[in-house]
Parts: structure tokens; C-alpha cells; sequence
């Protein structure tokens, strides 16, 4: 049986994808840029957390399989597809196919942009054809499947959930000043992403997004926090794991403005009609977008250079 689709958590989707869209594009919006990058990726997990439902009578790889047929089969459906058309582009109507030509399918096993983080004096970049935004399905079955780990182990109890959570982000923490290569499947950043899964799910434990939006005050105290904390942070980027100034703040910076983007868009919700059903619309076909964006705006790009 379908889950019944919630309006505001569709339209926060699209904020997420629409920032994703302007940071790729090469366009700088200032304050508009800065913030969003903040939230942009941190949302879609942190929505993920809070539609998470863990049952006892679901075996743990029935759940897998569940999550494979939602995440990994798009994942190498969008891949072949690209793989297959730069092979032909590039290889087949020239005529010369080397080695070279296969390495891509390195990068698609491996779905990671690159081995080291973008500080390294030599880097080796393994998404070369357009789909580097795909590292996030990868790296959200990875931290979805740590969650349904900690679940079990909780037994579904918030506090115990947390406390598991908190030896989890020691982890991250230690791959990510430790390990010397960015992990395959995004490993290293999915340790760090299962806080956000874990922020999701108290947040819809204690229904604290309704909640907030009766309390104007509150909100405004929070937006002033997540605006000083993504100072202090700075930029990030956790494709590459580049998580600013600190880790802890990221996370805080992250989550507050999860939970803003999330505000707004109950805003929204409430009180406008096709603006709330257009972002909705968006964001409920956010995958085939964030799989195949760097791809048409390729095209665009093609088309327009031609005239």
C-alpha cells in the first residue's frame, strides 16, 4: 500500500532540487547560494528520517531489497544510460575505443566523484560523465541501511536511537580525518548522514515542524542561528566531504536549516495553492532531475553554442 504523499515535505523536496539546480548551473545568488548550500542535501535526509518507519515483522533484507529496488535501480538505470551515450558519442562515431572508454564504469561501481578530497595536490576524478550528482543514491541506501541497523538495535526507542547515533557520528568523524581516500558508496559521508536521518526522526516524533510553525518568535531565533552558524561553518560540500570549519557545526547549521526549508514550505502549503502544487509537483520527481540535470543542461549548452 502506497504511503499517503504529504504535501509540505514535497515542496521542501523541490527547494532542496532547486538549489541543487542553481549551485550546478555555475549561477552565484549570494545569501540566496550560501544558505542554500547549507541545506540543499542535509533536507533530503533529514525527510528521509522522518518517513522512516521501522516494523518488527520486516526482516532486515527484505528491507534492503526494498530500498535496492528504489535507490540502486535507478541509480545504474540512470548510469547505463549515460555511460551508453558517451561511449557512443565519444567513442563509437570516432571510431577509436580504448581502455580509456571503459573507465567510467570504474566510477559508476565505485560512485564516488573522486578519491581524495578536492585539498589533494593530484586527484582521480571517477564521474566524468555528468553524473556525479548520482553519488547521492548510493550514499543514501548506505546511511539508510546503517539507520535500519540502529532502529533494530534501539528497538525502535528514541533514546536509545540516539545514544547509538552519537557512537555512529564518532565514527564519521574518525573516517573522515583519518581515512585517506574518500570511501566507494559515499561510506564515510553515510556515517555522517545517519545524524540527519536521526534529527528526521525526532523531529516527526514530536511533530515539532507543526509545532514551530504556531510559534513565529522561535522561528526567527532559529533562522538567526542557522544564518550564524553557516557563517562560522562555512562553505560545504558533502559530496567531496567538505564539511566547513567543523563537522558538529555543519550538522547543526544542517539540520536548522532542514527544518526552515520545511517551515517555508508548510507556509506555502497554507497559503498559496499553485505555488504549493507546482513545488510539489517538482518535488516529487526529484530523482529523474537529479540524475540527468548536468546531462540536459549539456545539451542545452549544445544547442545554444549551435546558434
Amino acid at each position: 500500500m502506497e504511503k499517503q504523499r504529504i504535501l509540505w515535505m514535497d515542496i521542501a523536496k523541490a527547494f532542496g532540487i532547486l538549489v541543487v539546480l542553481i549551485v550546478h548551473s555555475g549561477i552565484s545568488l549570494g545569501w540566496v547560494t550560501f544558505l542554500g548550500g547549507m541545506f540543499y542535501m542535509p533536507v533530503f535526509f533529514v525527510l528521509a528520517g522522518m518517513t522512516f518507519t521501522w516494523r518488527k515483522e520486516e526482516g532486515f533484507w527484505s528491507f534492503v531489497k526494498k530500498k535496492a529496488r528504489r535507490l540502486l535501480v535507478p541509480y545504474f538505470s540512470y548510469n547505463l544510460f549515460l555511460f551508453l551515450f558517451f561511449f557512443a558519442k565519444d567513442r563509437l562515431l570516432t571510431g577509436s575505443i580504448s581502455s580509456e572508454a571503459f573507465f567510467p564504469l570504474l566510477g559508476i561501481v565505485y560512485s564516488r566523484n573522486c578519491l581524495y578530497d578536492m585539498n589533494a595536490a593530484h586527484n582521480v576524478y571517477f564521474m566524468q560523465i555528468l553524473n556525479a550528482p548520482t553519488w547521492f543514491l548510493t550514499g543514501l541506501f548506505v546511511s539508510l541501511v546503517i539507520f535500519r541497523l540502529l532502529m533494530q538495535a534501539a528497538r525502535g526507542d528514541l533514546r536509545r536511537l540516539m545514544a547509538l547515533n552519537s557512537g555512529v557520528l564518532l565514527l564519521a568523524v574518525l573516517v573522515h580525518y583519518f581515512c585517506p581516500v574518500l570511501l566507494p558508496w559515499s561510506l564515510d559521508c553515510a556515517l555522517y548522514a545517519v545524524s540527519f536521518l536521526s534529527f528526521g526522526k525526532a523531529l516527526a516524533a514530536y511533530g515539532c515542524v507543526e509545532k514551530l510553525y504556531k510559534k513565529p518568535p522561535a522561528l526567527l531565533f532559529l533562522a538567526a542561528a542557522f544564518v550564524g552558524l553557516s557563517l562560522v561553518n562555512g562553505s560545504v560540500n558533502m559530496s567531496v566531504a567538505e564539511y566547513g570549519s567543523s563537522m558538529i557545526l555543519y550538522l547543526l547549521a544542517g539540520g536548522l536549516g532542514s527544518l526552515l526549508c520545511m517551515e517555508l514550505s508548510l507556509f506555502l502549503e497554507k497559503h498559496t495553492r499553485y505555488l504549493a502544487a507546482g513545488c510539489a509537483w517538482l518535488g516529487r520527481h526529484t530523482m529523474p532531475v537529479l540524475c540527468l540535470h548536468l546531462f540536459v543542461f549539456s545539451v542545452i549548452g549544445t544547442l545554444l553554442g549551435m546558434f
